[in-house]
């Protein structure tokens, strides 16, 4: 008997099903990752820097009436330059703790100071103070005083020498490099700085009492930073001349908090990281370096290499990137401003990722020609001046046009000047061309051109600036200093990377990508495992927290058993480093975190806080 087989092959309805999941998960990926849904990403810029006046706080006007800010006194010599940089610069750590301050010239020196929580002298003259018997009855009695500078050699002062636990005087020296015997920087402590890594330094050759706490000392053991009680006070001094300089915050904001018994102080808590120059026209051909170690060219290498291990710092390290966005690298400074499409894709590739891990686009220019009209400011770069505000506006706005393109929903918040340099025309022209532009980020520190836009972290009239304090791959001692210096004293992290680096061989100092990834690895993994408090954020963000921050009156009362701090103009959370060598005891309305030897972190969401002390 032989048996029909039905050779037809039925499928049954749960294929047809699988069938129709699988193509319809397909269109939904590919409509995903297709240049159409890239028109309707949100518009974070909406979210602008105002006041955040929804989410403020105000403290009663009652209460208000009853608070006082801490206050400090900088006594400083008006005729010396370097007095009145180092008074400034003391002012401005202070200022940004939210303290008080009165500054008094030789000829304006108050005639008690028990009005006041610290004393800082800032000048070398000490025999010129004329009421130097009341500062030291003042220390007797309480207070607490910082020789900011080391002291002049007069054999007058020996009786005050002795006093501040000096029983040896030598002759100026500059000391062997730096040693940290304590953590006056947050997480530094043994730390090392060879001799010139943190600038110049002029010391006294001396000898110090052994009731003296020294802080930090020269690698040949001679002390740079020590305090001594005297009476009911204490004397604090730092032997040396490098407290003017801004790269060296944290040492005058570690130093105040280590004076004082118990110690809080807000901070800003940003952690921003940018990408100079992306997404940006990649070069074509070869680099050596790099195709020796990749087998790669260089568009290769960006794409399959570079990118990818930015994306894993990203995620490894808690960091959020701000890219700066250019058009082209041409030196065109007058119209007309051409659009190139032939790295469209790879633009809509690094973009789309950077937002997609968080980060922001912001913008660099058309080209790098720095907005500026002097010719002189940028012939050291070799670039071009502008002629006027028209054509920058005009070159501006093709920039935009080209992302709104791609992004249409996407307006900028952030600008970072080409090579950090734009003049007030610059300004205007970026302001009048991108309205929603209100975060300008250049830097923090001098790098010796007076023609770089140097910033604090404040605000003009028209934008608020987020300057970056650190730069590069390269994990250097001076980077370093520069890094734990701003944390220490602002709680800021903010650094930024150029892709380009790797094919100039001065930039690079030679190194292949290998080791400058090896070594900016170790950059921001030492910053996540030493301080794992900072907030990671884009410039946007920064924007808006710094805004807040500055907005915030902080007002600060000591008790025996506990600190209670109350902030008026709340915006809803703020930071605070505390330094006390008491134990935490009952909190009220925040958190605290040791972070390192009585050293704590403090979050608050409350306008009011309490924290406990026990001895």
């Amino acid at each position: 008997m032989v048996i029909q087989m039905d050779t037809k092959f039925r499928l049954g309805g749960t294929i047809y099903f699988v069938i129709a999941f699988v193509f319809i998960i397909g269109l939904l990926l590919g409509v995903i990752n297709s240049n159409f849904m890239l028109k309707f990403l949100p518009n974070e810029a909406s979210l602008g820097l105002n006041d955040n006046g929804a989410n403020i706080t105000r403290l009663p006007e009652e209460t208000l009436k009853n608070l006082e800010k801490e206050k400090y006194l900088i006594i400083y010599n008006e005729n010396n330059p370097y007095s009145v940089e180092l008074m400034d610069n003391i002012n401005q750590t202070l200022e940004y703790m939210k303290k008080e301050v009165t500054l008094s010239s030789l000829s304006e020196i108050p005639s008690s100071f028990n009005d006041f929580h610290n004393v800082i002298v800032a000048l070398e003259e000490v025999s010129e103070i004329s009421n130097l018997r009341t500062l030291e009855t003042y220390t007797a009695e309480g207070g607490h005083v910082f020789f900011a500078i080391r002291p002049e050699i007069n054999g007058s002062l020996q009786n005050l020498y002795r006093k501040l636990g000096i029983y040896e005087v030598g002759e100026f020296i500059i000391p062997n490099g730096m040693k940290l015997t304590s953590n006056v920087l947050i997480k530094q402590n043994q730390l090392v700085m060879e001799k010139g890594e943190t600038g110049d330094n002029s010391s006294l050759s001396i000898g110090i009492d052994d009731r003296s706490t020294v802080y930090i000392e020269s690698i040949d053991q001679v002390p740079l930073l020590w305090d001594i009680p005297y009476e009911k006070g204490k004397f604090m001094v730092f032997n040396g001349t490098m407290l003017g300089w801004k790269e060296n915050r944290g040492l005058i904001a570690g130093a105040i908090s280590l004076l004082n018994e118990n110690f809080i102080y807000p901070i800003m808590n940003m952690k921003i990281a940018y990408i100079d120059d992306f997404p940006a026209p990649i070069p074509e051909g070869k680099n050596e370096k790099i195709y020796e170690e990749y087998r790669r060219d260089i568009p290769s290498f960006y794409q399959d290499i570079w990118w990818p291990d930015i994306l894993k710092t990203s995620a490894k390290y808690d960091v959020k990137y701000t890219g700066a966005v250019i058009q082209n690298y041409g030196d065109k400074v007058t119209p007309p401003f051409d659009i190139t499409e032939q790295d469209r894709n790879t633009f809509i590739q690094f973009g789309r990722e950077l937002l997609k891990m968080g980060g922001e686009i912001g913008v660099h220019g058309y080209n790098h020609q720095s907005l500026t009209v002097n010719q002189e400011a940028v012939d050291d770069l070799g670039y071009n001046a502008w002629n006027n505000q028209a054509d920058m506006e005009e070159a501006l706005n093709k920039t935009v046009s080209y992302v709104k393109d791609i992004f249409s929903n996407y307006d900028f918040t952030t600008y970072v000047p080409p090579s950090n340099r734009i003049d007030e025309v610059g300004e205007a022209a970026l302001k009048q061309a991108i309205p929603s532009v209100n975060v300008l980020s250049s830097l923090y520190l001098p790098d010796g051109s007076p023609y770089t836009t140097v910033h604090e972290f404040d605000r003009s009239n028209e934008f608020i600036h987020i300057p970056r304090i650190t730069a590069g791959y390269e994990y250097t001692d001076k980077t370093k200093w520069a890094l734990v210096n701003g944390i220490t004293s602002i709680g800021v992290f903010s650094h930024f990377i150029h892709p380009d680096d790797i094919l100039d061989e001065e930039r690079s100092s030679g190194k292949k990508w290998s080791l400058l990834e090896e070594e900016y690895d170790h950059l921001l993994s030492d910053t996540y495992e030493d301080y794992p408090w900072l907030k990671s954020m884009t410039a946007r963000g920064a924007g808006q927290q710094l805004t807040n921050y500055l907005n915030a009156d902080v007002y600060i009362k000591e008790e025996s058993n506990r600190i209670v701090v109350q902030i008026d103009k709340f915006p809803g959370e703020m930071s605070f480093i505390l330094r006390t060598k008491k134990n935490i005891g009952k909190l009220k309305d925040c958190t605290v975190q040791k972070v390192d030897e009585d050293v704590y972190y403090v979050k608050t969401k409350k306008a009011t806080i309490e924290l406990g002390l026990v001895d």
